[in-house]
């Protein structure tokens, strides 16, 4: 199909190169003079003879300007001409753009196949790639273990553990997690969730850093997600009974070092490394474990089932 249209529009294009030369030298013949200088010369027949040779020198002077005007600079063109140029030009940038297109489409096509890639959005690892990377992490065993640690945050969100919270996440989305559950607590919310179902995962990719390891991965789950108000005990947000089909990017991370030695928050040195607080900013410290912990959670599709 594509090549029929490619054929097309070729021939379409080898049209216009031929018209478009024609076109321009009708546009240069002078047709419109000539058929003025014949009217009046006959309009003038009658005239004297002195009279008529001194019109006829006039209008063959103007004549010769006119005909070296119309060969040097030549004359504006008609609307049809001014239309099929437009076309011509517009035809030409749709040409570069469907080369371009084509280009960009076969090299992301080729990127993704040296990848290795199972999905239509994302690459994900096969088991030979991770082991070049990190032999240690087997990818069965490791989407089990994020599928838990997701359940398990999901669960402390849902009923305010910030305690079990601060185990399974970073500094950083505990903090931001921590102020989001005190609005919500605030309006006297709170978000109902459970009955997960793991649906599918991979490894999208993993990144060692000096003592830090990161790990990015795909994961598709069903689960209850729903708000509601708890001194009414009716929902505000969601369905109560609705099963809600998300598919989401998880960034964990895990550090062989368990020293901290900067506040993610405001950057101070930490001196006391016993310390679960910044003495500066108050922001709570979670110690690098070598198990991984939630750092990002991205939900890339949302909706019911």
């Amino acid at each position: 199909m594509k090549n029929k249209l490619y054929k097309g529009l070729l021939i379409i294009f080898a049209i216009f190169v031929v018209l478009l030369p024609v076109t321009i030298a009708t546009a240069d013949s002078g047709w419109g003079s000539s058929y003025h200088s014949s009217g009046g010369s006959s309009h003038h027949s009658s005239g004297s003879s002195s009279h008529h040779s001194s019109s006829s020198s006039h209008r063959s002077s103007s004549s010769s300007r006119s005909s070296s005007s119309s060969i040097n600079g030549g004359e504006p063109l008609t609307p049809l001409e001014t239309v099929i140029m437009v076309i011509f030009l517009l035809f030409i940038l749709f040409i570069i753009v469907m080369t371009f297109n084509g280009i960009i489409a076969a090299f992301i096509a080729a990127v993704r196949k040296s990848n290795g890639a199972i999905d239509t959005h994302m690459n994900i690892m096969t088991q030979d790639r991770v082991d070049k990377i990190d032999p240690s992490i087997n990818i069965e065993n490791t989407l089990k273990e994020v599928f838990d640690l997701f359940t398990k945050v999901q669960d402390a969100w849902s009923e305010f553990k910030y305690d079990e919270l601060r185990k399974y996440l970073s500094d950083e989305l505990f903090n931001n997690y921590k102020m989001q559950l005190e609005t919500l607590e605030l309006e006297d919310g709170k978000n109902v969730m459970g009955d997960y179902k793991y649906i599918s995962g991979g490894i999208i990719s993993i990144d060692k850093k000096k003592n830090l390891e990161e790990l990015r991965v795909k994961l598709h789950v069903e689960m209850k997600d729903y708000v509601i108000n708890t001194k009414t005990n009716k929902v505000t947000h969601g369905e109560k009974n609705g099963i809600m089909d998300n598919t989401y990017i998880i960034t964990l991370e895990r550090s062989l070092n368990n020293e901290i030695t900067n506040c993610p928050d405001c950057g101070a040195k930490i001196k006391n490394q016993a310390s679960q607080k910044c003495e500066f900013c108050d922001a709570i410290l979670v110690k690098g474990a070598s198990k991984f912990v939630m750092v990002k959670k991205e939900t890339i599709k949302s909706g019911y089932k």
